[in-house]
């Protein structure tokens, strides 16, 4: 946008363009809201300036131009293939021809890259400008694939690959190429010079050897041969007669005239060789001829072959079985030993194999050229298949032309045209299968169709197919067989009938069932549904009226002519026994009774149950006895009672209805009639708020327990041998957790357990830990409560107080996640911290740290570590005080030590002041010291000595470092001079005046000098002795002078 918007806003942008070989801008658009714009329709390599203006309400403003002239171009296409051209076994040969499309600019080079087997990653070879290359310095055996890019000024094109290739050398089994030398005879006059040079092939380089008479030639300084790495070349120096096969002669001729003048020999002839010898013919050819020769239409080719033998060959061109002839589109060119053939205006049919042959008395050969002409696709291969005909849609199916022209097939076009018709129509212009589905076909119209192959050379010749009539191909089914009726009652009949002979080509795809009732006239429809079945139940008919049925088949052609009519039948109920009674079995039994249950018979006979009857009898005895009352059971259970204990029975039962007892159904088994156990089961009911119902024999014991073996002291229970009742009044969050209720007898014992959730506010979180403890924060973790409340929790409540005080403060009261970190605490202040869950009910009870925690941390290291003294087993060190404590008080520090050599740091020493003596060391060994302050939050990391040290003795020689030169001091007083020393091991110091020892300090020494006399003038000298020896002796400097002592002038008034 412009920087200054004219005081109003910016409306919107005019964008201009123009060539730039051109002086006026051409207007692309005035109606430009955003800031950029896609300017189509350029002229491809062509360079334009544009210019963008903005406009507001008071008008279109100052432009702003490109300053550079752009050119509208893009990356170049790929090369349209990548060939191998040669092998060797570490270099391969690429060659490529150029894009079809440069992009709009220059190609400027092309970028060659490789990839090995089994790797995703493309090596960068080198970047040429030609269309070959050599890829050199291979690994031979490996196997890689190489692509190509082209590159001009708008970037590269995509990659071409090549196919996959083998480094290693090539196979190829030796050959010579003797076209050179004439019908392989070399004709030389005695005394020439012969030189003979072959080109040889093959791979690896072939052994040569030259044989004259199958001996092998042996090379003399007249006859050698050289080998090359692509030819052999065989001298003859002066050759003779013995060196050919057959013998050479030379002629001359001589004039003579009717005067007898003889003229001078005219120049001999060529040797002539005087042999008569026959060859089969041979056909050499250009490698070129060997591969398929690709050309596009409308190019002119030329086949080309050099022949041998004699005598001269015959030669004859042919293709397809046909010989060809000279045409003016065609045109053979025949000499003794070559032909040509040149083609013009070549077309897709003047594709496919010529071949040359060549003959004479000692044989013949052929060679075949292989001619492609790229050209639009050849017709479909036939037939086109109309297949699915009705009267409204067929299916077209054909196969891929025989002849795509030299490229794949893109689409097919498919059109149609009615007989009647001269014009086609299209069908299809995309289709990319062999196959398509022709709808909106006009019912009973004749229609051609024809399909063309399409590749990027065009459209190719049309395949046609037979006339085809859009008519449906099947006709309405046959009549269904006459109907039956298998099932009657008194108002509905079940009709059956069987299947037509024929559908009439399409499936049976409904049955229209019709009744006529032998008092009317009409045919009245059955079924308002579809049918497909054989069978059909007709209902809603009248009592005692007769009637007849016919059938009527349905399929896409159309209704079939009506079935037979049946014969007449009448509406009325027929009634039987009823069936027996379904699954008997044994519900309970007692020592004294037999409890038994049924089904409804399934079939009831056409009448209505009116009851059930029950027979037993011994096992071993067929008399049965009734059990039930005279007038039958309406229910479909039954107790038999008065039985012995523990006698067996059968038992069976019968169904009664207005036609009397139909047929037994017999109880499986001899029941026997005994106290039954059964294990104890319980039965929930779905709400959990009624009883919960008990079943068992004996009576199952019951008892009610919670999962963790909390107390039910809060609830009441209520048990009969049939249900318990467990109630709980004025539940919290700690009624919530599992119920178990078990009952046990002596069959076995049954659990079940209910999980009761009361909704209430959580309990108090799990694990409350301190993680984390800096000087001015501390990490808290958690885990959610136990109890939830019956809810989800929500989020945590964080607080804190300070162990003086009483009240909590809130940190954070919406947190999220289990762990928080409480910080801007004040450092070396203890502190106590709780965690509250909240859910959508409130706040539950907190979790709290059982002791307090000081905002601290590890103190910083140490400062300089100082090395104050070192004997042969011991050293001295002192040290700084840390910069920081990390708020708490220093306890203690800790010292280490290792060995050189070692990667072990031994401590050595725990002390509270700021310097130790390590004893116990090695005389010689040497040490590394460290130090580390230690708080109540941990241990610093250590400071090191910086040097390592030697444990051993000093010897230093003693010596004086003098403070002052010039003593003054007043008579009578005394005089006190301290003298520094240095000197290992500790030096003695002896002071002399006049020889006497005097009175001696630790590290200094002071002298004091009595009865020195006023106004004289002294000078001293001090020497040290130690074990090392008598130190030099060191002058006082300057001259001591005795003065009488001043005193202050004192007034006694």
């Amino acid at each position: 946008m412009p920087l200054i918007d004219g005081g109003s806003r910016i409306t919107n942008y005019i964008v201009e363009k123009r060539e730039s070989t051109r002086k006026a801008y051409s207007t692309i658009t005035t109606k430009c809201p955003k800031c950029s714009l896609r300017i189509p329709n350029l002229a491809e390599g062509c360079e334009y300036y544009f210019r963008v203006l903005a406009e507001n309400e008071f008008g279109i403003g100052e432009p702003a131009e490109t300053a550079e002239p752009i050119r509208a171009t893009e990356a170049p296409s790929p090369p349209e293939s990548l060939n191998i051209m040669d092998i060797t076994r570490n270099t391969v040969s690429l060659a490529w021809p150029k894009p079809e499309h440069d992009g709009g600019s220059k190609i400027t080079g092309y970028v060659i890259e490789a990839q090995k087997k089994g790797s995703t990653q493309w090596t960068h070879i080198t970047t040429v400008k030609n269309l070959e290359c050599v890829v050199k310095n291979l690994t031979e055996n490996e196997e890689y694939t190489f692509q190509v890019m082209a590159v001009n000024s708008a970037g590269r094109s995509d990659p071409r690959e090549s196919r996959p290739v083998v480094v290693k050398e090539q196979m190829m089994l030796p050959e010579f190429d003797l076209r050179g030398i004439y019908q392989k005879t070399i004709i030389a006059r005695a005394g020439d010079n012969i030189k003979v040079e072959i080109p040889v092939l093959g791979r690896p380089r072939p052994t040569i050897t030259w044989k004259k008479e199958d001996q092998l030639l042996k090379q003399t300084q007249r006859v050698n041969f050289e080998n090359t790495a692509t030819a052999t070349i065989l001298t003859i120096n002066q050759c003779t007669r013995n060196d050919s096969e057959d013998a050479a002669y030379e002629f001359r001729v001589i004039a003579r005239n009717a005067a007898g003048a003889v003229s001078h020999p005219s120049e001999p002839s060529d040797a002539i060789t005087c042999r008569d010898e026959i060859e089969a013919p041979r056909i050499m050819v250009d490698a070129k001829f060997k591969d398929t020769l690709i050309l596009k239409a409308g190019e002119v080719f030329r086949l080309e072959a050099d022949v041998a033998g004699r005598p001269p060959p015959t030669m004859a061109w042919t293709k397809e079985g046909k010989e060809l002839e000279d045409t003016a589109k065609l045109e053979i060119k025949i000499a003794d030993f070559s032909t040509v053939l040149i083609n013009k205006d070549s077309t897709r049919r003047d594709g496919g194999a010529y071949t040359l042959t060549a003959s004479n008395p000692g044989g013949f050969a052929k060679h075949i050229f292989n001619v492609k002409v790229l050209d639009r696709p050849g017709p479909p291969e036939g037939p086109l298949n109309v297949s699915e005909v009705t009267s409204e849609k067929c299916v077209l199916s054909w196969l891929p032309p025989l002849d795509d022209g030299g490229a794949s097939i893109d689409h097919y076009v498919v059109e149609k045209r009615e007989t009647s018709r001269l014009a086609w129509t299209s069908v299809a212009t995309e289709v990319p299968v062999t196959k398509l589905k022709v709808t909106k076909l006009l019912k009973g119209n004749e229609y051609i169709f024809r399909v063309m192959a399409v590749n990027k050379y065009g459209v190719g010749e049309a395949l046609e197919s037979e006339p085809v009539l859009a008519v449906n191909p099947y006709v309405v089914p046959d009549p269904p067989k006459t109907p039956e009726v298998t099932a009657i009652n008194k108002d509905s009949m079940v009709v059956c009938w069987g299947h037509p002979d024929s559908d009439g080509g399409s499936p049976i795809t409904n049955y229209i069932i019709e009744r006529r009732d032998r008092a009317g006239l009409r045919w009245v429809k059955c079924n308002k549904r579809i049918v497909t079945d054989l069978r059909y139940k007709v209902s809603g008919l009248t009592e005692g009226h007769e009637y007849e049925y016919r059938i009527k088949a349905e399929n896409a052609a159309g209704v079939s002519e009506p079935s037979p009519s049946s014969q007449f039948y009448k509406a009325c109920d027929t009634v039987f026994k009823p069936g027996p009674p379904g699954n008997p079995r044994v519900l309970d039994t007692t020592k004294s009774s037999i409890t038994i249950a049924w089904n409804k018979p399934i079939y009831d006979g056409g009448s209505e149950i009116t009851g059930y009857m029950v027979e037993t009898a011994l096992p071993d005895e067929d008399e049965w006895k009734i059990v039930t009352p005279p007038a039958g059971l309406k229910a479909t259970s039954f107790t038999i009672t008065n039985l012995k204990e523990n006698q067996e029975y059968k038992i069976r039962i019968y169904a009664m209805n207005s036609e009397g007892i139909g047929e037994p159904a017999l109880v499986p088994g001899t029941p026997k009639a005994e106290e039954r156990m059964l294990p104890p089961e319980i039965e929930l009911d779905a709400e959990l708020r009624k009883v919960v119902t008990l079943r068992g024999r004996p009576a199952p014991e019951v008892k009610w327990t919670r999962e963790h073996g909390e107390s039910l002291d809060k609830a009441t229970i209520e048990s009969t041998s049939s249900y318990t009742l467990l109630t709980v009044g004025n539940v919290n969050r700690f009624d919530s957790g599992k119920y178990i209720l078990t009952i046990e007898n002596s069959s076995g014992s049954k659990s079940a357990f209910v999980i009761v959730r009361v909704l209430d506010t959580p309990g108090a979180p799990q694990n409350l830990k301190i993680k984390e403890v800096t000087k001015s924060s501390v990490t808290l973790t958690w885990e959610p409560p136990l109890i939830d409340g019956g809810s989800k929790i929500k989020n945590y409540v964080v607080e804190k107080r300070e162990a003086t005080r009483k009240a909590y403060s809130t940190v954070m009261a919406n947190c999220h996640k289990t762990s928080w970190k409480v910080d801007n605490l004040q450092e070396g202040c203890n502190y106590y911290f709780r965690v509250l869950a909240e859910n959508e009910y409130g706040i539950g009870l907190p979790v709290e740290t059982s002791e307090s925690v000081k905002a601290s941390e590890r103190p910083l290291p140490p400062g300089k570590i100082t090395l104050l003294d070192v004997t042969r087993n011991s050293v001295s060190l002192s040290w700084e005080k840390p910069e920081h404590d990390g708020g708490s008080r220093i306890l203690g520090y800790i010292v280490e030590m290792q060995s050189k050599g070692s990667d072990r740091w031994a401590t050595c020493a725990t002390v509270k002041a700021t310097e130790a003596t390590i004893t116990g060391l090695i005389q010689g060994e040497e040490y590394s010291f460290r130090v580390s302050a230690q708080n109540e939050k941990g241990i610093s990391d250590p400071r090191q000595l910086s040097v390592p040290v030697i444990a051993k003795d000093l010897v230093i020689p003693p010596a004086f470092k003098l403070l002052f030169t010039t003593f003054s001091v007043l008579a009578g007083e005394d005089l006190k001079v301290d003298v520094p020393f240095v000197g290992r091991p500790k030096p003695t110091v002896e002071w002399f005046k006049d020889n006497v020892p005097l009175k001696q300090t630790t590290r200094k020494t002071n002298m004091e000098v009595e009865k020195l006399l006023e106004k004289h003038e002294y000078k001293f000298r001090i020497c040290a002795v130690n074990k090392a020896g008598v130190g030099e002796h060191a002058d006082v400097p300057g001259t001591i002078i005795v003065e009488e002592k001043l005193e202050a002038p004192d007034l006694d008034l």
